[in-house]
């Protein structure tokens, strides 16, 4: 896989099909159009190409917090090659490219520096000042600057438009089964293991934490769960939240992995996300909580 971060100049890709968005998620909508890319280059013995942007749009464009991101690039540049991207190109996202002019962007970007042969775009695909440029827009320019164009249409599910955003409002509430249902895979977090302050292990429950680099967006609350330790699964307890219980104040994710008994400190763990089970509350004994504790893992371990 390669990655160019630098298109200051021609980037000397061969004949180029080019899937244009910011692809959060990597969605089954996004996997479409990333089929459609992929077909075509093979088609012309071009590259699929995957053009996104960092950091996201909306902190930028918005001057506000860079939003709640569903994967990191890592795991959005993984994703995509598992799918068939050779190349990815990240864009910086800066005020003079927010307001580049959308037949300067064909122009300057698309033609002078990644000679596209190809382009494929969503249905609701964007792009330039403001949004200026759409569909219509690019469909001008492919025809005046001689390059194939692919809009693909809306998936649905249950009748409703897969998207980034839409997903995003699942994990809010805590709707992981249909998150991963639009998204076509689990939904993953991934993080380094942290020392906490043991509390989990004087329970009779030893968790291991991570906070994440992306901001935690998942609803409160106690997940089924499978992890990942160097590459092998188990079943686990997730909880989400901040411990009010012992008045705690940051969010993080505690993890209790079953039938597990290994100092996992400062590793890598993955954790795919399969059902939410019950709300984070408060107990007023520490008894009530190893009781909810202990049902809870019964309840977790009939969904896995």
């Amino acid at each position: 896989m390669r990655v160019v971060r630098d298109f200051n100049r021609y980037c000397d890709i061969n004949n180029p099909v080019v899937a244009l968005g910011n692809f959060d998620g990597i969605h089954i909508g996004h996997q479409a159009l990333i089929k459609k890319t992929v077909d075509t280059a093979k088609k012309i013995d071009g590259t699929a190409v995957l053009f996104t942007f960092y950091p996201h749009p909306i902190k930028v464009v918005e001057k506000r917090r860079e939003p709640f991101i569903i994967q990191t690039f890592k795991e959005k540049v993984k994703i995509a090659e598992s799918l068939g991207i050779e190349t990815v190109v990240c864009a910086r996202f800066t005020k003079s490219f927010a307001n580049m002019h959308p037949e300067d962007f064909t122009k300057d970007i698309l033609i002078d520096k990644l000679r596209v042969k190809s382009v494929c775009v969503g249905h609701d695909y964007t792009f330039g000042k403001d949004g200026r440029g759409g569909i219509k827009t690019l469909r001008e320019y492919a025809n005046r600057y001689g390059f194939e164009l692919s809009v693909i249409p809306p998936v649905k599910i249950d009748g409703i438009i897969v998207s980034s955003s839409r997903i995003r409002e699942f994990l809010r509430v805590g709707n992981v089964k249909y998150a991963n249902k639009f998204l076509g895979r689990p939904y993953k977090i991934s993080g380094v293991v942290k020392k906490g302050d043991g509390r989990g292990a004087s329970l009779g429950f030893p968790t291991a934490n991570i906070y994440p680099k992306n901001e935690i967006i998942l609803k409160n609350g106690v997940y089924a769960a499978y992890v990942y330790v160097d590459s092998k699964k188990y079943k686990a307890a997730v909880n989400v939240g901040n411990n009010p219980t012992f008045k705690g104040v940051d969010k993080h994710i505690e993890v209790f992995i079953m039938e597990f008994n290994e100092n996992i400190y400062s590793k890598k763990i993955e954790i795919e996300f399969v059902d939410f089970i019950r709300e984070e509350k408060r107990f007023r004994k520490v008894d009530e909580l190893i009781a909810r504790i202990d049902k809870d893992i019964k309840i977790i371990n009939n969904v896995l």
